[in-house]
């Protein structure tokens, strides 16, 4: 029975696979149709992710310019507030919850900067805002950071290490996060997207070190 279920499990886990790779080779078709100019670059980046397993990448609509980035507790440092908030909420939904990264890239990836924004469940922090990161990598750009696995270990640091809780884990509330519709989807990054003009306005006139930006 061990053993069956074992193979139960390594056929689950294979079509898992295979059903990603072939939503990546739909989404990198599309774009090259498109004449999207950074679809090579970002399914390079996407199978170097998948292959290595750290982060659970999910493309949106099989578009190779939005992906959803899971984040479990264990993504972050596990004294952190934030990590502990994740567990919790999973002991209670008895399911795992994770933190969702909303990533927008542009055409012409890693020139023109990835919008990138916690779409569920809501995060509290002073270095939050509707979503978006008060991060200088993701408020000031730059080409040179378009190592997207490296992004994301940064970007996980960051919310462990910022105070950030979950807002139902600190009202002592326990849900799943559910998906969103495309109204509040576009709302979010709409949002996120505001928020981050407005930290680039702030940080461009005040820097990063005088201001207590990370």
């Amino acid at each position: 029975e061990a053993e069956e279920e074992a193979e139960a499990e390594e056929a689950e886990a294979e079509a898992f696979a295979e059903a990603r790779f072939a939503s990546i080779e739909r989404a990198f078709a599309a774009a090259k149709a498109k004449g999207v100019q950074s679809s090579t670059r970002l399914v390079k980046e996407l199978r170097a992710l998948f292959m290595a397993g750290t982060f659970e990448v999910e493309l949106i609509d099989d578009s190779l310019l939005v992906w959803e980035v899971a984040l479990h507790d264990w993504a972050f440092d596990p004294s952190s507030p934030l990590s502990k908030d994740l567990e919790a909420l999973s002991e209670a939904a008895g399911d795992l919850v994770p933190l969702i990264l909303r990533v927008h890239f542009s055409a012409d990836f890693p020139f023109s900067p990835p919008l990138v924004y916690v779409a569920r469940p809501t995060v509290r922090s002073e270095y939050v805002f509707d979503g978006a990161l008060c991060m200088e990598m993701l408020v000031d750009w730059q080409p040179q950071y378009g190592n997207i696995e490296s992004m994301l270990v940064q970007i996980s640091a960051f919310l462990a290490h910022s105070g950030a809780r979950v807002e139902t884990a600190c009202k002592g509330e326990a849900a799943a996060a559910g998906a969103d519709g495309e109204a509040a989807a576009t709302a979010a990054r709409d949002s996120a997207r505001r928020a981050y003009e407005k930290l680039k306005a702030f940080h461009d006139k005040k820097g990063w070190a005088s201001a207590g930006g990370r």
